[in-house]
């Protein structure tokens, strides 16, 4: 299905029946819903599941300007009001936890909780050192052959054959120029002055093996700042936590969600 938002046609599905509580799948920069496949199987059956893509991946609407995650986050409820959904848990990895902390200060009423896979909060300034990184990243990255620079980003972030091949599927479908316009937009979003935390209970994960490594102290440090959150480092897993070790992300995202 597509919904039609003001960029053009955004790609989602549903999965479920609408009188079971619904959780929304967020998925990261260059990937697509697809990267959700053994959550929507294992969640289908006592969930409503809704999985969509982002602007410039998969089957939405291709970007012609940098990312923009607050509109992100406007489609998303759009989304929801599409199926009729009122409220849902919003659940996103990367990019992803930016799109849904900011949907979930706009509408806090509307997202019950949060799920987070290797993200960090929108309202904490990134590290000076750290941002003049991702800056430096920019034109190294539009220097890199495409090739090169899809195989090196899911070599870096996955730990498992399946999700790397998924990643660098994803990428190339993608293109180098939408991936640069979505890097961009994240640096953006970085950017973006954000006075307060959304106020939702919310589950903090990341994997083992995150890259880049700074993203374990500040998962663990983010935990540390918000009474009542739940935190899990997924064990054998990358950056996409949820694709490296499924069986164990989707056991605690059950539990969480039994929890609330």
């Amino acid at each position: 299905m597509n919904y039609e938002s003001p960029v053009g046609p955004i790609f989602y599905q549903v999965h479920g029946s609408k009188d079971k509580p619904a959780i929304v799948f967020t998925h990261g920069g260059g990937l697509h819903s697809g990267m959700y496949d053994t959550q929507v199987a294992d969640f289908k059956d006592d969930y409503l599941v809704i999985t969509w893509d982002m602007q410039g991946h998969g089957q939405s609407a291709p970007l012609k300007k940098n990312l923009d995650v607050i509109l992100m986050a406007d489609i998303l409820f759009g989304i929801m009001d599409e199926v009729g959904i009122e409220k849902t848990i919003a659940v996103g990895q990367s990019l992803g936890v930016y799109v849904n902390q900011h949907a979930a200060l706009k509408h806090p009423d509307r997202i019950r909780a949060l799920v987070h896979i290797g993200g960090l909060p929108i309202d904490v300034p990134m590290n000076p050192m750290e941002l003049f990184m991702f800056k430096a990243l920019m034109p190294v990255s539009r220097l890199f052959p495409e090739n090169l620079l899809f195989k090196r980003t899911a070599n870096e972030k996955t730990t498992t054959e399946d999700a790397r091949a998924f990643f660098k599927e994803s990428l190339h479908a993608m293109g180098k120029d939408q991936f640069l316009l979505m890097l961009d937009g994240q640096l953006d979003a970085c950017e973006l002055p954000v006075p307060e935390a959304p106020g939702q209970p919310i589950m903090i994960t990341h994997g083992e093996h995150e890259m880049p490594k700074s993203l374990i102290k500040g998962n663990r440090q983010w935990h540390e700042s918000v009474p009542g959150s739940v935190y899990h480092e997924i064990p054998n897993a990358g950056h996409n936590a949820n694709q490296d070790n499924p069986e164990f992300f989707n056991k605690i995202l059950k539990d969480f969600i039994t929890s609330l």
